[in-house]
Parts: C-alpha cells; sequence; structure tokens
C-alpha cells in the first residue's frame, strides 16, 4: 500500500513538472512588418506580376529527432522566397501581399515535417 501511494505520489509531481514547463522561441526579426496598407510606400511591381515569389523553412523530424533549425523561422523562410524570386529573374528587395503558412505532416515514429512557407510578390523600391 505504501509503495503504490509513493508511486502515485511521484507520476502526479512528474506531470506537474512537465505541465509547467515552457519555452521560448525566435520567430526572426524583420526591418518591416504591417498588416495595414502602408501610405507613400513607393514601389515598381514587376511586368511578370504573375510570378509569385516563394519559399520556405522546414524541419525534417527522422523516429522522433528533428532536425533543421528551429530558430528564426520566418525570418529564414522571407529569405529564401526573396532569393527564389530574384533567381526566377525578378528584381527586388521587398515582398508585399505576402502571405505565412504552416504546413506539417507526420508518420508517427518514422518521419515527418514542418514547414513554414511565404508567398508574396516581390518588389522593388524606388
Amino acid at each position: 500500500m505504501r509503495i503504490g501511494k509513493n508511486l502515485l505520489t511521484g507520476a502526479l509531481a512528474s506531470i506537474l513538472i512537465l505541465g509547467l514547463s515552457g519555452c521560448t522561441q525566435r520567430l526572426g526579426q524583420f526591418t518591416a512588418v504591417s498588416t495595414q496598407n502602408v501610405r507613400n510606400l513607393n514601389y515598381d511591381i514587376a511586368d511578370n506580376t504573375k510570378i509569385k515569389a516563394e519559399g520556405d523553412s522546414c524541419i525534417r523530424t527522422f523516429f522522433i529527432i528533428p532536425v533543421g533549425h528551429d530558430d528564426d523561422r520566418i525570418q529564414r523562410a522571407i529569405d529564401d522566397t526573396i532569393k527564389n524570386g530574384q533567381a526566377k529573374g525578378l528584381d527586388g528587395d521587398l515582398l508585399v501581399n505576402a502571405r505565412i503558412d504552416v504546413s506539417a505532416w507526420f508518420i508517427p515514429f518514422i518521419y515527418g515535417q514542418n514547414c513554414i512557407n511565404v508567398k508574396g510578390d516581390l518588389v522593388k523600391i524606388k
């Protein structure tokens, strides 16, 4: 009876400790961010505006071990988007009308992937 009570107390203490733990994750550092229209922002949209710039930052999980950098993920996804747009021939250094999505899928204990995807119009400031 005494062993069962000690085991139950230990299990409850472990659950309490795990429940109180937390973490902080840095998602990125940005020069400018807005969800509203910015007045007096003068930029050129390339003639080929149908070509959207796209990029991502992914973490892959093998078995239960994550592989990849978990810090600054949004920033790295935006950087990848700008580089990919420039590689497609778009002249620009700023994303407008940007959309940021997170996608994840997992096959338990085998493989998984968690990605931040960015898509937007790459423009050049006048």
